[in-house]
């Protein structure tokens, strides 16, 4: 069966790089057949209850659609295309689409697919038993039947200043989804966030029944996690008040590891410096960390990459513009 994601373009390889991780976590060998920054397509040869369990974890994806066609965007190319591709399920329908291109005329494109899939069906907008779903860009139209909806409503309610302890520089929840997806942690393994902050890492994986443990160098960082885990109904974590030096004698060893290095004047390092930090860092996630288990680590600065290397494997990069002045480097590594 082949699957189409709907990436979100807020981000050039994040999108794509999180539903490999996720399908990684889920033990889903795929085989890729398009991608881009619009569109992840894959071959996969599993039920369809297993990939609709992505749509939990997903936060750089709109939708995940059974794959149909993709053609150019004229209208001939279309019909032949959707005539070729039809769809089996019975029951009402709905026609939606979206359109990324300023200059494709989505309507025609939209009366063509109605013609052809609503035929001798009843149309319902509201609640329809199958939905049939146009993604139009300026090279191609992407069409598939909807499997899943991602809730990305979710991550804006869970963001910092809705929680009972927050700080002006916590990662947005949808950005720290992202970032423990890249871990492809399972339900029930264990996460460490050696630098845990206000618990955002933490959230997120606990929301995805993952085991979570937390520590921090600040006694107010692990008081206020504990207040935003305990907020969010979390009930198995466990938070430490530690240097990462330290962090062997309470943690034995873990599945992944995924933080946020302080890089900043509004982070604290207790006067060390970043560069010696970032070693200290390094050493010790990679003594806790079960061999080939993955560690996702946000840097300040793009030379930091390389630190990471002397201690574990690197997988991928991926470079995040937080704003004018800053840029962030969150790489993923594998022990």
């Amino acid at each position: 069966m082949k699957y189409l994601f709907e990436l979100s373009k807020e981000h050039k390889t994040l999108p794509k790089a999180e539903v490999l991780a996720c399908l990684r976590a889920e033990k889903i060998d795929c085989k890729i057949i398009e991608s881009n920054e619009d569109v992840l397509v894959i071959k996969v040869d599993c039920k369809e209850d297993k990939i609709k369990r992505l749509a939990d974890r997903l936060s750089f994806t709109f939708f995940i659609d059974r794959f149909l066609f993709s053609c150019s965007s004229t209208i001939k190319e279309i019909r032949k295309k959707a005539q070729n591709h039809t769809v089996e399920k019975k029951g009402s329908i709905a026609i939606k689409y979206k359109n990324r291109s300023n200059t494709v005329d989505s309507q025609l494109i939209l009366q063509e697919l109605a013609e052809i899939y609503s035929k001798q069906r009843n149309v319902n907008l509201e609640n329809p038993d199958i939905e049939i779903r146009g993604l139009i860009t300026d090279s191609n139209v992407y069409v598939g039947m909807k499997t899943a909806e991602i809730n990305r409503s979710q991550f804006e309610e869970r963001k910092v200043q809705h929680r009972p302890f927050f700080s002006p520089i916590s990662l947005h929840p949808k950005l720290a989804r992202a970032l423990v997806n890249l871990s492809s942690i399972k339900k029930d393994e264990i996460l460490l966030d050696p630098f845990c902050g206000t618990g955002g890492m933490l959230i997120e994986a606990g929301l995805n029944g993952v085991r979570v443990i937390g520590s921090d160098i600040e006694d107010k960082m692990i008081e206020g996690s504990r207040k935003n885990l305990d907020f969010y109904k979390i009930e198995n974590y466990e938070l430490y008040h530690s240097d990462i030096g330290d962090i062997n004698k309470h943690v034995k060893k873990v599945d992944s590891v995924v933080t946020d290095l302080p890089y900043g004047k509004s982070t604290t390092t207790k006067g060390e410096k970043t560069d010696k930090l970032y070693e200290r860092a390094f050493k010790n996630i990679s003594n806790v960390l079960k061999k080939k288990g993955r560690a996702v680590i946000g840097l300040s600065k793009k030379d930091m990459i390389s630190v990471g290397e002397k201690y574990l494997s690197l997988v991928e990069t991926h470079e995040f513009i937080a704003h004018r002045s800053l840029t962030r480097y969150f790489a993923v590594y594998e022990k």
